[in-house]
């Protein structure tokens, strides 16, 4: 029985190339798998801010003033609406117009974890402005 050599399975250096292009595609998704989660986080700590919003907003047509709320806790109690807390706390805090809404980050990123997100109204409430100290590529749009 002849062997014969060169016709099957791969040479050592074909496996290594492989190897290195394995390596640096994973060098360039894994930062940006990162990114696309923390926004995604971030994106539904925007979602819970506008329902607390759209809360604040009835609540202040009601009665004419905004109660501060401190915590998730009050915001739940005060607004009656349930609000996911696995990525922020909240807080509305009294003060012209409706108050200021805000979120604390928490477990999203090292980017952002422990910043800030606000939502600031005007007087009338009608107009809200986006603010906080989380870094310009996470903060939304409009």
């Amino acid at each position: 029985m002849k062997i014969r050599r060169g016709t099957k399975g791969f040479t050592l250096i074909e496996l290594l190339i492989v190897i290195a292009i394995i390596g640096i595609l994973a060098a360039i998704a894994i930062p940006a798998y990162t990114g696309y989660t923390g926004r995604a986080k971030i994106a539904g700590v925007v979602h819970s801010m506008g329902a607390i919003k759209t809360a604040v907003g009835a609540y202040f047509v009601e009665n004419g003033a905004t109660p501060a709320a401190a915590d998730v806790t009050a915001i739940k109690t005060q607004f009656g609406i349930d609000i996911a807390t696995q990525y922020a706390t909240y807080a509305v805090s009294a003060g012209a117009g409706c108050g200021t809404i805000t979120a604390t980050i928490q477990n999203v990123n090292a980017d952002t974890n422990t910043f800030n997100l606000t939502l600031t109204p005007d007087a009338t409430c009608k107009t809200w402005t986006w603010g906080g100290s989380v870094p310009a590529s996470y903060m939304p749009k409009g």
